[in-house]
C-alpha cells in the first residue's frame, strides 16, 4: 500500500523569488491503542490484555527513567529523551530550578526502523483541503476593505474563510498586516480580535 503525500510551499522569505516546497504525508486517521493491541495479538502469542499490560508498564518505565535523567533506547524502535524550556532572556546567575520546565519528549528513530522505509511506495495525491488559496497582498487588502464594510471585527477563522488560507498562513499574514498597521488587535494576546486601523 502506498503512502500518500502532497507538496506544500514553504513560507516565502524576503529576497527569495520562488518559494521552496516540502512534502508532507496525508494522514488517513489515528490508529488507536486497541487496534495496535489486536494487531500485535495476531502476530504473536501475547493476548490483547498482555499487550495492554506491557504498554502500561512501558509508559511507567519511560516516565521513571526519563525522570531520572536517562535517555531510553528501545531496540528497533528508537531513542526517547526529554527536552526542556526556560525563558530565553533569563540571567544564568539567578536561575532557579522552577524556572526550567519539561517542554516535550524527543523521539529519534533507530536506523533499522528508518531503513525499513527506504523502499516504501510513495504516491502523490493533491490534498486541496490543506492548501492555501493564492492571493497577492493587494487582493488580500481589498478583501479586508470589503469585509470591514459590513463587519466590526475579524477573527483568524473569519480571515481563513475570507482568503482561503490555512490556519498557519492566515496567522502569518495577519501578523504581517498588524506589523504594517492595517490591522490592530483589539482583543487579548490569546484571544485576538482584529479591527481595521
Amino acid at each position: 500500500m502506498a503512502i500518500k503525500f502532497d507538496l506544500f510551499e514553504n513560507p516565502v522569505k524576503e529576497g527569495i523569488s520562488s518559494p521552496k516546497l516540502h512534502a508532507k504525508v496525508i494522514t488517513k486517521d489515528v490508529v488507536t491503542t486497541r487496534e495496535i493491541r489486536e494487531a500485535i495479538h495476531k502476530k504473536c502469542t501475547a493476548s490483547p490484555a498482555d499487550v495492554a499490560a506491557v504498554i502500561t508498564a512501558l509508559n511507567d518505565e519511560l516516565y521513571e527513567k526519563l525522570s531520572d535523567g536517562y535517555t531510553v533506547h528501545l531496540d528497533g524502535i528508537g531513542y526517547f529523551s526529554l527536552s526542556l524550556k526556560c525563558a530565553s532572556d533569563i540571567n544564568p546567575r539567578y536561575i532557579k530550578d522552577d524556572d526550567v520546565q519539561v517542554r516535550s519528549i524527543k523521539f529519534t528513530p533507530d536506523k533499522d526502523l528508518i531503513n525499513r522505509f527506504r523502499n516504501v511506495c510513495l504516491e502523490r495525491e493533491v490534498d486541496d483541503a490543506h492548501h492555501s488559496a493564492k492571493l497577492d497582498e493587494e487582493e488580500v487588502k481589498q478583501k479586508l476593505v470589503e469585509y470591514f464594510k459590513t463587519h466590526a471585527f475579524l477573527q483568524r477563522r473569519d480571515f481563513e474563510q475570507l482568503t482561503g488560507f490555512n490556519s498557519s498562513k492566515a496567522t502569518r499574514v495577519i501578523r504581517e498586516l498588524v506589523k504594517e498597521g492595517m490591522l490592530k488587535n483589539a482583543g487579548t494576546k490569546y484571544q485576538p480580535v482584529y479591527v481595521m486601523e
